[in-house]
């Protein structure tokens, strides 16, 4: 069973030496123990290695923990795979952006280690009951994503990413800094994947937004404009008319004529 010393544990942490305790704990708890220092590393370590547990620290250098977990779940062959977090500060809004995002556990470093041992082995047994280990193992037969699907799955990374946080100051530049990439790389692969740039495509998913709180809300305007990430109700105003041809209001009385 996984839940035995049999399984395989992915430390993704910058500097391993830091967690000693833990570190000699799980090699005694589990028969093998993979090293990542970084995301980038991790999410490939997952994906060659396929471990059966993921343990890694939730600010890790250039990606945050939620923004990792979106690329391991966009993943066909590292979907699967349980992540526990650890943190030396336990931030309400980063416990929840991790587990919003995929994370099965958000841990403190203060945990006795024994308990974060425990924790693990929970993990473990539960993606065994959900039925993971099958597909998993299934999964461990393909030679390797092709680089065609593995950029498929960076763009649909970053576009989930961009759905959840439209009210965010989101860019080319800042989107491509999180997601480990360049600016240029990216507008590239969004046009490959659906003909439109970066910004064409936070542009639209924006307008779409608004439009669907527009007909089902009774919400203002300049709330409108702010949940779709325009600070500025007439920026918003203009944008919103360039891209369906009517005023905000208009539009709601049009599709939406009881509000």
């Amino acid at each position: 069973m996984h839940v035995s010393s049999e399984a395989h544990i992915l430390l993704i942490a910058p500097e391993p030496a830091g967690i000693a305790d833990l570190l000699a704990l799980l090699r005694t708890s589990f028969a093998r123990i993979s090293f990542a220092l970084d995301a980038q590393q991790g999410l490939a370590r997952c994906q060659s290695l396929q471990p059966d547990c993921v343990l890694s620290e939730y600010h890790l250098p250039g990606l945050r923990g939620d923004t990792f977990m979106r690329m391991l779940r966009a993943n066909p062959q590292t979907a699967s795979i349980p992540v526990v977090f650890l943190s030396a500060v336990l931030c309400a809004d980063s416990q929840l952006m991790a587990l919003r995002s995929g994370a099965r556990d958000f841990i403190a470093y203060q945990t006795h280690v024994q308990l974060v041992i425990e924790r693990i082995r929970l993990h473990l047994g539960l993606r065994e009951m959900e039925g993971s280990r099958e597909e998993s193992s299934a999964n461990k037969g393909w030679k390797g994503l092709s680089s065609s699907t593995a950029q498929h799955c960076l763009v649909d990374a970053v576009q989930q990413h961009v759905r959840d946080n439209l009210s965010d100051y989101l860019t080319v530049d800042s989107l491509a800094e999180r997601f480990g990439t360049t600016a240029r790389r990216l507008n590239e692969l969004f046009k490959e994947s659906g003909g439109l740039t970066v910004r064409d495509f936070v542009y639209s998913s924006r307008m779409r937004y608004a439009m669907h709180l527009l007909r089902q809300t009774d919400m203002a305007i300049t709330n409108v404009a702010a949940e779709s990430g325009y600070l500025n109700p007439a920026n918003f105003s203009t944008a919103f008319r360039r891209y369906s041809g009517l005023s905000p209001s208009v539009y709601r009385q049009h599709k939406n004529p009881n509000i």
